[in-house]
Order: structure tokens, then C-alpha cells, then sequence
């Protein structure tokens, strides 16, 4: 049931003129940092994944985290921040790029329009959750476009 509810809400970003049809979806995302099993609410979790920038050229990346429960998600009860960090091979300067993330409904942030180019990217991401957050299973679902 949740894997066809992710599935339900990514078809749905994509119809959403908040993605232009030509961004794409970045395939080969690797979990560097995983999010613990349980969570405990009030605290903050860090989410590593990685990726490479296919064609090594300057583009433009959006990022969407998607925080679902059965219940529904409430506006305020999570905030996300994202850190890039973004290097060549061999590896030479590293270059930090400070993510703002905008919910844009219960448990959806954004970050869009990040401008991107260097070939390797690791994307860290500040998960915080309100103290009274209600206990359940939560599903976190991040979606990473890119535009050329």
C-alpha cells in the first residue's frame, strides 16, 4: 500500500507545473547516510544520498521530499534543510551550496531552480520533526530532477 501511494504521489509531482516537462528524473541516487528505522519526535535526522551529474555541465536541479503518512501530514510538523556538495574528478575544490527548502503542502518541501555543475554531488538533508508529532510509519520519498 505505501509503495503504490509513493507511487501515486511521484506520477503526481510530475503533472504539476511546478515541474516543467523538461526536467528529468536523476537515475543512480546511492544512500550514503540512511535515515534511522525509528525516529524519535522533536529530533533531527540527517540523510545522505549521492549521485553524478550525467553530463557534466552546467544545469539547473529541483529537489523534492516527500513526508506521507497515513493520516496525513500537517503543515509545520517537519523542516528540511539541504546542503550540496559538489566536486570534480580527480577530486578538487569542493563547492557548498546552501539548499532552501519551501513546504509547499503538508510534508512536500522544495528546493528548485539549484543551480548545478560539477560531476559528483552529495546532497545532505536536515530532517527535524515537531516534539508532539504523533507516532506511525512514515514515508520519505526524494525525488531529484535535472535540466540542461
Amino acid at each position: 500500500m505505501l509503495l503504490t501511494l509513493g507511487l501515486l504521489i511521484v506520477l503526481s509531482v510530475f503533472q504539476t507545473p511546478l515541474f516543467p516537462r523538461y526536467f528529468r528524473p536523476l537515475q543512480g541516487l546511492h544512500v550514503v547516510k540512511c535515515l534511522p528505522i525509528e525516529m524519535i519526535a522533536g529530533s533531527t535526522y540527517e540523510w545522505v544520498v549521492g549521485f553524478v551529474n550525467p553530463k557534466s555541465e552546467a544545469g539547473l536541479m529541483n529537489v523534492t521530499l516527500e513526508i506521507a503518512e497515513e493520516h496525513g501530514i500537517g503543515f509545520g510538523e517537519f523542516m528540511v534543510e539541504g546542503l550540496l556538495e559538489a566536486y570534480d574528478n580527480p577530486q578538487r575544490e569542493h563547492i557548498y551550496i546552501t539548499l532552501t527548502f519551501t513546504e509547499v503542502s503538508g510534508g512536500t518541501f522544495q528546493a528548485l531552480r539549484t543551480s548545478i555543475e560539477k560531476r559528483f554531488n552529495c546532497l545532505t538533508l536536515k530532517i527535524a520533526s515537531v516534539p508532539n508529532l504523533m507516532p506511525g510509519k512514515y514515508t520519505f520519498t526524494l525525488n531529484i530532477t535535472l535540466s540542461y
